[in-house]
C-alpha cells in the first residue's frame, strides 16, 4: 500500500510516519453488510507526545460583517489567526493535525471526537480526549473506523455512563465504496471515560440512519431520507450487547398525511436538556410535501413518547399539536434543543445549508412551545453574513456561513446559547429575552490549510483557507467545548458570564458548575 504526500511540520512529523506504517500493516475494518468486523487495537499517540495547544483562534475581531472571513484575509494569510471577541481561548488538541472531524459528546471530563468519514487509516476514527486539565486536553486513544461510513455521530450519555457512534453507509473521501449502516454502543467505565469499552452493535440493514439522541436505556434514531424507512426508529439497548427496535414513526402512519422524514430531535430529560421524564421529543421534519400556506415543507412535531418512558413493550408515539413549519428557501430544518427561559418552556432550533454558493445561509429560530396545541416562533437569530444586501460580497468568499449545532449555559434557566456556525465559528448569543437575542462574543478558529486529510472531491469543505464549526456545544464547567473540521478540539471561555474575566475558566479543578448545556 502507497502512502500519501503529506506536508506536516514540526514534532508532528514522527506522528505522521508512526501513522504512515500503521496504514499499511493495519487489518482492515470489516465494510461488507452481514460480514463481522475484525477487531483492531485503537490507534494510541506515541510517548511523550504533545499537541499544540496554542493553534490559531484567539485574534482580533472580524474586520467587516459580522460573521465573516473576508476573501482579502483567506489571500493574505490573515485567516490562519482566526478572529474573536469576548472569547478567550482555554485549550486545544489538533487531534495530530488529522482534519475531518466530525461531532462531539462527552461523559465525565472525556470528549468523543468522531471522523467524519471512516476509514482504514488509523487516524479515521473516534478520538477520545481526557480534558481533565482544559488548558491542555490530551489524545488518549483513536478507535478504528470503518471505511465507506459517513461516521460523525456520536453522543454521550452521563446518566446511562454509554457512549454510541453510529457509522452510516456513505461515499467518501477516501475513496471507500458504500459500507454498513451501524449504531456502536460503549461502556464508558466509573473513572476512567478515557477508555469506553465497546459492548454491543446494532445493524439498520439497508436502512441508512443520520442522527440520534439518547434517553436512559433508549436511543431515538433519525432517518433523513437516504433510504426507505420511518423518519424515527427507537433502540431498546438495556441489554447493551444486544440491542433491538422498540418502535418506529413517521407522519405518514396518520391518514392522509404525508412521507416525512426527521435530521435531528431533543428529548425531554435527556442528560443535557430540560429536565423531564422523557415523555416529549421535539423533532425537526422535511415532509414530502407541503401542507401549509405559503408551501413549505420544514418544520418541526412535538411527539408524546409517554409509552417508551413507561416501558410499555410494543409503544406508540403519538403527535401533540400541529406540524409546525417555516419557509426556507435555502436550507432544511436541521436541530432542536428544549430548554427554559426565564421559567417559561422554548426550542431552540437551527437550520442548515450545506452549501458554500448560496445566500442567505440557515439560521437560528426560537419557538415557544408551552402551549403544545399552539407552537409559536417568536425570533430568528442571524449573522451579517446572511443579509441579503450582503450576499453579493459573502458568496465570493467560498466560506459555508450557516447555523448547525449548539448548546446552552445551563437547559433549565438558559440566559447564552452557543452555536456553531460554520465558517463563522463559535457564536454565544444571549437569549434572556427570546424575543430579542443578540449576539456577545463569538470564537472563529484560525484556518488548517495543512491538515492530513481533506475533502478536495466533495466540494463542501474544499477551502481549507476557512475552518468549519459544527459539533454539538459543551458548557462546563465555566468553559465551553467545541469541535472544528480542521482545526480539531477547542476549549474557550467568555469571560463576561461569570464575571471572571482571565479567559481560564477554573481549569476544570474548582467545584464550577457543569452546567452540561448542548447535546
Amino acid at each position: 500500500m502507497r502512502c500519501r504526500t503529506i506536508k506536516i511540520h514540526g514534532a508532528e512529523i514522527g506522528c505522521a510516519i508512526l501513522a504512515c506504517l500503521l496504514l499499511m500493516t493495519a487489518p482492515m475494518a470489516g465494510g461488507q453488510r452481514g460480514q463481522p468486523l475484525r477487531a483492531q487495537m485503537p490507534f494510541v499517540p506515541p510517548p511523550g507526545y504533545d499537541d499544540d495547544d496554542d493553534h490559531g483562534g484567539g485574534g482580533r475581531p472580524e474586520p467587516l460583517l459580522q460573521g465573516e472571513v473576508p476573501l482579502a484575509d483567506q489571500q493574505s494569510g490573515r485567516s490562519l489567526a482566526g478572529y474573536s471577541w469576548n472569547v478567550r481561548l482555554v485549550g486545544h488538541n489538533s487531534i495530530l493535525n488529522r482534519g475531518l472531524n466530525g461531532n462531539l459528546g462527552w461523559v465525565d471530563d472525556c470528549a468523543y471526537v468522531s471522523a467524519y468519514y471512516g476509514a482504514a487509516d488509523p487516524l479515521a476514527g473516534l478520538a477520545v480526549l481526557k480534558v481533565s486539565h482544559p488548558r491542555r486536553p490530551r489524545l488518549v486513544q483513536i478507535f478504528p473506523g470503518i471505511p465507506g461510513t459517513r461516521a460523525s455521530q456520536v453522543h454521550g450519555s452521563q446518566t446511562s455512563r454509554m457512549m454510541a457512534v453510529m457509522p452510516w453507509s456513505d461515499y467518501t473521501a477516501f475513496g471507500d465504496l458504500p459500507g454498513p449502516n451501524l449504531l456502536q454502543l460503549y461502556q464508558v467505565p466509573q473513572g476512567d471515560c478515557g477508555h469506553p469499552v465497546l459492548v454491543g452493535t446494532y445493524d439498520f440493514g439497508t436502512i441508512i440512519p443520520h442522527e440520534f439522541q439518547i434517553w436512559r436505556d433508549k436511543i431515538y434514531v433519525t432517518n433523513f431520507g437516504g433510504s426507505p424507512g420511518p423518519s424515527i426508529m427507537v433502540i431498546d439497548v438495556q441489554d447493551m450487547a444486544h440491542p433491538r427496535l422498540l418502535t418506529t414513526w413517521d407522519l405518514s402512519d396518520e391518514p392522509g398525511m404525508p412521507k416525512s422524514i426527521a435530521h435531528d430531535l431533543s428529548i425531554l430529560g435527556e442528560d443535557d436538556a430540560l429536565a423531564g421524564d422523557g415523555t416529549r421529543i421535539y423533532v425537526n421534519v422535511q415532509l414530502s410535501q407541503a401542507i401549509s400556506f405559503p408551501p413549505t415543507r420544514n418544520g418541526m412535531v412535538i411527539l408524546d413518547t409517554s409509552e417508551v418512558a413507561q416501558g410499555k413493550p410494543t409503544p406508540v408515539l403519538h403527535r401533540i399539536g400541529p406540524v409546525l413549519t417555516w419557509p426556507l428557501e435555502c436550507c432544511l430544518s436541521h436541530s432542536t434543543s428544549i430548554v427554559r427561559i426565564a421559567g417559561h418552556r422554548y426550542v431552540l432550533a437551527m437550520d442548515e445549508t450545506f452549501r458554500t454558493d448560496f445566500c442567505p445561509w440557515g439560521s437560528a429560530r426560537i419557538i415557544d412551545v408551552e402551549d403544545e396545541m399552539n407552537p409559536v416562533q417568536v425570533s430568528t437569530f442571524s449573522l451579517q453574513v446572511q443579509d441579503p444586501a450582503n450576499c453579493a460580497q459573502t458568496v465570493g468568499d467560498n466560506a459555508m456561513y450557516s447555523s448547525h449545532y449548539l448548546g446552552v449555559d445551563n437547559p433549565n434557566d438558559a440566559k447564552l446559547a452557543f452555536f456553531t456556525w460554520y465558517s463563522s465559528g463559535l457564536r454565544i448569543v444571549d437569549i434572556s429575552n427570546p424575543a430579542a437575542p443578540h449576539e456577545v462574543g463569538y470564537f472563529n478558529p484560525g484556518a488548517s490549510p495543512h491538515t492530513l486529510f481533506s475533502d478536495p472531491f466533495l466540494t463542501h469543505f474544499f477551502n481549507r483557507n476557512v475552518d468549519y464549526a459544527l459539533s454539538y456545544v459543551r458548557y462546563y464547567r465555566g468553559n465551553i467545548w467545541f469541535n472544528s473540521v480542521y482545526g480539531g478540539f477547542w476549549t474557550v471561555h467568555f469571560g463576561s458570564h461569570d464575571g471572571d474575566d482571565t479567559g481560564q475558566g477554573d481549569d476544570g479543578e474548582g467545584q464550577g458548575d457543569d452546567g452540561q448545556g448542548g447535546h
